[in-house]
């Protein structure tokens, strides 16, 4: 086990000798997400970070990329990122500072702005696809297909109990 996680578990061990019935596995595989979740944004970041992305960027570009058109709107990066709508436009607004998106008015409904990758966004999204792709694999090379199958389906079923 990553040497990070040891004093947690050491903690948790020390507890359940004081006061016997901690759900041990529960509170391991718990705290491991806390301890997974800040390595793997600074991973998936560092992949991005010469290109002056970060994940919530890149994965923002990537909505805009798989939209018909290559348009959304900021409450759709919002929900696709399951963050909150301040963040949503703090993003946009950083999209559309460096050039990758720009926004539209909505013809149907002129109290909303759209969002459209432009054709720089379009070339850096179409440029970097190849580096994402090598990432994600990289990470995931130690797994086998059987065993990503099962861990998504358990993530699933953990998220769907949390009501996500």
């Amino acid at each position: 086990m990553n040497k990070s996680f040891h004093p947690l578990e050491q903690a948790v061990d020390r507890i359940e000798e004081r006061f016997p019935g901690v759900p041990r596995q529960q509170v391991i595989l718990t705290r491991l997400y806390f301890h997974i979740l800040p390595r793997l944004t600074g991973y998936l970041n560092d992949g991005m970070k010469e290109y002056g992305l970060n994940e919530s960027l890149w994965m923002s570009l990537l909505a805009m990329y798989a939209c018909p058109h290559q348009s959304l709107y900021p409450s759709d990066i919002s929900d696709t990122l399951d963050s909150s709508r301040t963040n949503a436009t703090r993003i946009v607004d950083e999209l559309v500072r460096h050039g990758w998106a720009t926004r539209i008015p909505c013809a149907a409904d002129r109290r909303k702005i759209g969002l459209e990758l432009t054709q720089q966004g379009l070339e850096l999204v179409e440029s970097l696809l190849p580096v994402s792709r090598a990432n994600y694999r990289a990470l995931w090379s130690d797994f086998d297909p059987e065993e990503m199958q099962l861990m998504e389906k358990m993530m699933r079923k953990l998220l769907a109990r949390l009501g996500g």
